[in-house]
């Protein structure tokens, strides 16, 4: 039998994904376009993209804020962008929080050939999820 009196909580990041875009109508997140690969933007601009983070915990992660951030790391391990820092709060074990990062990647970082970065839900210094994603240096026709 578990002991649950010494729990300061658990959060768990239970959902990385990429996309295009988001919209908010009504309260709800829309993702549009999930992106399993990155591609330059067509128009030679900066390449625009999210990141949607759900965090969810126990009943014991409540009644405080847990700092959260959303860092990119290229395939070395050098991190190359972060947002900014979210207060996590989480109001009970079946309500989720979820946090949306923008970043956009410079035209010449798809120089070279294909890449891979990396991108990590960090919460309190701590890599709860990550997913590798794919940059490719042109559109196949």
């Amino acid at each position: 039998m578990e002991n649950h009196e010494n729990c300061e909580g658990v959060v768990e990041c239970t959902a990385l994904v990429l996309a295009e875009s988001v919209a908010e109508l009504g309260g709800r997140l829309t993702l549009f376009g999930i992106l399993d690969e990155i591609r330059p933007s067509r128009n030679g601009d900066d390449t625009s993209f999210v990141v949607y983070a759900k965090f969810e915990g126990c009943e014991h992660a409540t009644d405080r804020a847990w700092q959260a951030r959303i860092v990119i790391s290229d395939d070395e391990g050098e991190v190359m962008m972060e947002s900014a820092d979210y207060s996590v709060w989480i109001e009970g074990s079946d309500e989720p929080y979820t946090i949306v990062a923008a970043f956009d990647l410079p035209e010449d970082y798809f120089d070279g050939g294909e890449k891979v970065i990396w991108v990590e839900a960090v919460l309190e210094e701590e890599t709860l999820s990550q997913t590798a994603i794919r940059l490719r240096d042109r559109y196949n026709v």
